[in-house]
């Protein structure tokens, strides 16, 4: 370790015992880092004050310093790796081994740490204070900081109560309320983590993120409002860019009156598209609406196993165990293609506003329809809603009601609004009506 100063004053005790050493004009502390093993996280250390007040231990050993007035530390590393790290606060409290080595620097207020990378923008964090952790002979083992805790990286902003920095693996972890805003994108959560290496963001506990920001989309359906969009959920993973990002946990989705929940939830802000993945004891749960040929308009609560969903094409894609229920009528079936009305077919007054009306279905593999006393199967169906009509074919298609029994043919179709029902047969598979008789 090496000290330069301008003015230098040694206070010794009655024994001619070392115990303080005050200097002062222009005050440097250059420490270089000698570790045992070749690290790139070692780092060189060099602390300059207006003052410095040394306090030493046994006469001959460093305990502790302590910095006059504002302060600044200046680390760089070891390597021929680019870039250094100012730490500045209103006075350094610095605590040094066995070894003489640095072991702890306590900072504050005004706590400020700027890491510098040539041709990258400055990382940034401020706070009430800060408490760094030193390897002996080596670099930085973590940094905490405390108190309105403000870190800027780029686009991104941070802000939270505490905030822990680990170097070793870039990790900084942040509690008490943290808060994150990237590109009209804001997240909170009980706990967040952001790999500075990566990019990536991991929050855990009441995640919630608003999507705001967001340019209407005419020809787009259920995400294409300009409204924000908002997400919750338990867990929440943002790999590389904050477009994009997986909750988990009770997920739930939604903008205006359209709303998607599930265990998981994949979404993409920038193509609006939707990943759903549902559990054996929750599946997933989309609610969308339907316009009869009537004019009333009524809610359609569809769940399965997965969903997939994507704005321009405006097709929400569902498998496994789906079932639509809307009003007096329940659908079913393997897979089902539910295609929605672009947000002017819609909502032809407030084209960017309102639910994600359904425009036609098509239901595939098991198909079963059912109403109150009526029931009918087939393989597919093509539910169109401008006629309120139900066309089932494949697998000699049937229906049954209680009043006229079981009718099977090539093709049925079902009319909602005057329940009319048309049964057509060909040469080959005739029209088959099966009723009871009461004796």
């Amino acid at each position: 370790m090496q000290v330069n100063a301008g003015r230098v004053v040694l206070n010794f005790t009655g024994n001619n015992v070392l115990t303080t050493v005050h200097t002062e004009e222009n005050v440097k502390l250059i420490q270089h880092q000698r570790p045992a093993n070749a690290s790139s996280a070692a780092q060189d250390l060099e602390i300059t004050a207006s003052a410095i007040d040394f306090f030493v231990a046994g006469g001959n050993r460093l305990a502790r310093a302590e910095t006059v007035g504002a302060a600044q530390i200046d680390m760089r590393p070891k390597t021929a790796a680019p870039g250094h790290t100012l730490v500045t606060a209103g006075k350094f409290r610095a605590n040094f081994d066995n070894m003489g080595q640095l072991a702890s620097v306590h900072g504050a207020p005004n706590a400020r740490i700027v890491s510098q990378v040539p041709g990258e923008r400055d990382r940034v964090s401020t706070s009430n204070t800060l408490d760094a952790l030193f390897r002996p002979g080596g670099g930085i083992e973590s940094i905490v900081q405390q108190g309105r805790v403000a870190y800027t990286d780029g686009d991104r902003q941070v802000w939270g109560e505490r905030a822990t920095y680990t170097p070793a693996n870039q990790m900084l972890v942040l509690t008490g309320s943290p808060r994150i805003l990237e590109g009209g994108i804001t997240t909170t959560a009980q706990t967040m983590r952001l790999n500075r290496a990566t990019g990536d963001a991991l929050a855990d506990g009441n995640v919630k993120t608003t999507y705001s920001d967001l340019k209407a989309q005419p020809n787009g359906a259920l995400l294409a409002s300009s409204d924000p969009i908002h997400v919750t959920a338990r867990t929440m993973a943002a790999h590389s860019s904050a477009a994009m990002a997986l909750y988990t946990g009770d997920a739930r989705l939604w903008q205006n009156g359209n709303v998607i929940e599930a265990p998981s939830i994949e979404f993409d802000r920038n193509r609006r598209s939707v990943m759903a993945r549902g559990s054996p004891t929750q599946p997933v749960s989309t609610v969308l609406v339907q316009s009869e040929k009537s004019g009333k308009v009524t809610p359609v609560k569809i769940t399965s196993d997965q969903l997939s969903y994507n704005d321009n094409e405006r097709k929400a894609h569902f498998e496994r165990g789906v079932k639509a229920r809307g009003g007096a009528l329940t659908i079913s079936a393997r897979t089902m293609d539910v295609f929605l009305q672009t947000r002017e077919q819609a909502n032809p007054d407030q084209p960017t506003a309102g639910p994600g009306k359904i425009d036609h279905i098509i239901a595939k593999d098991q198909v079963e329809i059912t109403q109150p006393n009526r029931k009918a199967t087939g393989d597919q169906l093509v539910y169109t809603t401008s006629d309120d009509k139900l066309v089932l074919s494949g697998g000699s298609p049937s229906i049954f009601d209680a009043e006229h029994g079981k009718i099977t043919g090539v093709s049925l179709t079902l009319f909602r609004h005057d329940d009319r029902v048309l049964i057509e047969g060909d040469n080959n598979s005739p029209t088959v009506t099966q009723t009871r008789v009461a004796r």
